[in-house]
């Protein structure tokens, strides 16, 4: 299932999360559908294909590994990042070259991860106790943390020190401990915080004690980045701010898949114009010899055959140009590109990208069901809209071609496809958000000023299907918009 969400004021963003196959490779098709109202001119007339095809922007990466805080710290869990970590740790206060850095620094970003997410599942069943009002279970949910965190923290600047007493402070690995120790030390205060702003509301005498633990907690965690000089430890918001990003980023650095984007499809284009080219240049050519052997040089007939012949070379370039994106869609594909493991650099997923602009009534009948607004019977009457048509399709690779087993490969289980969809384009034609509206107050005799904005809608229908493994699942989402950018978004009933 793909997840939409607002990523900036401008952007939307997809998630899709796929398994990585171990023996048999499988393929899925991915096809968005963007309607947008005619006045917001986002067409064929006003942009060609390959500009709005940059503002789709996509990246892979390996999910999160998934561990509880009670793996993590299980020094019997021979897959935890944190017994490795101590592993190594103990083999560089013996010797620092024991253990290649790469190594070390991919196991302290493995760690943040597990941490980040699995707070957030932590998180997200505190709120479903919270609604079901779960009493027992959320105090032992909050001790559970709040221990194992403490722990997690204390072992962790343990080893801190350790490496600290053996290398020098500007070595790669020392930096690396520290900032893995500033982003779980990050990620738990705001999780704290974010557990402790979700439970208040129950109002519950026996959560007092561990809402107060919380508290504590954070601030304690704030104090300690403060007193060991940590750039988030700071009073100014903008360098907190930009110090988390800048951690986040690190942290999950160790996730992302080299992008290998193929220039098969720069090239067949060239050859298809080329060969176009070729024969309407060839057709062009024999209209000259046959104006010169038929008709006297320079007259009358002569000068039409020749005008005739070089305005059907040039329409020959565009027939020719849309029978093959006709007869060829793939080898026409705008992009082919592979993502590629940083530690096999072989294929994990290969994909291919279209873009093209559609007419309303070239888009297949069941999206444009999915699309009618039931509540304006009259839409038939209005301008009809635009639709920007992007379908990527996926294949993913088995580990069994990479050389990997699941036993050697435990933590990536799953690929991730981030899609960011720019929507500046769309906003340059809107009138001014704001504006002001009169009507008369219900209560009383006089007119009441109303402060409004002009928004716009724009319509997004999704498919995600693959025909061996009979999926076929469409979503439909109205963007509301206005020239600031993104309003809201909402998720709309299918028919």
């Amino acid at each position: 299932m793909i997840d939409l969400r607002k990523h900036s004021s401008r952007h939307l963003e997809t998630k899709l999360i796929l398994p990585i196959p171990e023996t048999k490779s499988y393929k899925r098709e991915l096809h968005y559908y963007l309607f947008s109202p005619s006045q917001l001119y986002v067409n064929s007339s006003t942009y060609s294909e390959e500009k709005i095809l940059r503002k789709f922007q996509s990246h892979g990466r390996y999910s999160s590994p998934e561990f509880t805080l009670e793996e993590l710290l299980d020094d019997k869990n021979t897959l935890s990042p944190f017994t490795l970590l101590k592993h190594y740790t103990r083999l560089l206060v013996e010797d620092l070259n024991s253990v290649s850095e790469r190594k070390v620094i991919h196991e302290l970003q493995s760690i943040v991860n597990a941490v980040r997410h699995e707070d957030k599942a932590c998180l997200k069943d505190c709120k479903d106790m919270v609604k079901l009002k779960m009493h027992g279970e959320l105090e032992t949910t909050l001790s559970n943390w709040l221990e194992n965190t403490v722990v997690l923290c204390n072992l962790l600047r343990t080893q801190l020190e350790q490496i600290v007493g053996k290398a020098e402070s500007t070595s790669r690995i020392v930096i690396a401990y520290k900032w893995a120790d500033e982003s779980i030390s990050l990620i738990s205060e705001a999780h704290a915080i974010d557990l402790y702003m979700a439970c208040k509301s129950l109002q519950v005498e026996s959560l007092i004690p561990y809402l107060n633990k919380l508290l504590v907690f954070s601030r304690t965690e704030l104090e300690y980045r403060s007193k060991v000089d940590y750039e988030s430890g700071s009073k100014n918001s903008e360098t907190v701010q930009y110090r988390k990003a800048l951690l986040k980023k690190w942290t999950q650095s160790s996730l992302y898949l080299v992008p290998d984007i193929s220039r098969w499809p720069k090239r067949v284009s060239e050859i298809l114009a080329g060969a176009a080219a070729a024969i309407a240049m060839a057709f062009a050519t024999l209209t000259a010899i046959f104006a010169e052997t038929t008709f006297i040089k320079n007259s009358f007939q002569w000068a039409l055959i020749i005008i005739i012949g070089y305005v059907f070379k040039d329409r020959i370039k565009e027939w020719l140009r849309l029978f093959f994106s006709a007869v060829l869609p793939r080898m026409m594909s705008d992009e082919i590109s592979s993502f590629l493991s940083p530690k096999t650099n072989k294929k994990i997923c290969s994909s291919r990208i279209r873009l093209k602009f559609l007419k309303v009534d070239d888009v297949p009948k069941k999206v444009r069901d999915i699309r009618a607004d039931q509540h304006n019977p009259f839409r038939d009457m209005l301008p009809k809209e635009d639709v920007v048509y992007y379908v990527r399709d996926l294949i993913m690779h088995p580990l069994d071609k990479q050389g990997l087993s699941r036993d050697f490969f435990p933590r990536e289980n799953n690929f991730t496809l981030v899609t960011r969809i720019r929507l500046d384009d769309f906003l340059k034609e809107m009138d001014d958000p704001n504006d002001i509206m009169f009507r008369m107050d219900p209560n009383a005799d006089e007119l009441d000023q109303l402060n409004s904005e002009k928004v716009y809608h724009l319509h997004l229908v999704i498919r995600e299907y693959s025909k061996k493994e009979q999926l076929d699942i469409y979503s439909h989402y109205t963007i509301v918009l206005n020239k600031a950018g993104i309003v809201r978004i909402e998720q709309m009933p299918l028919p």
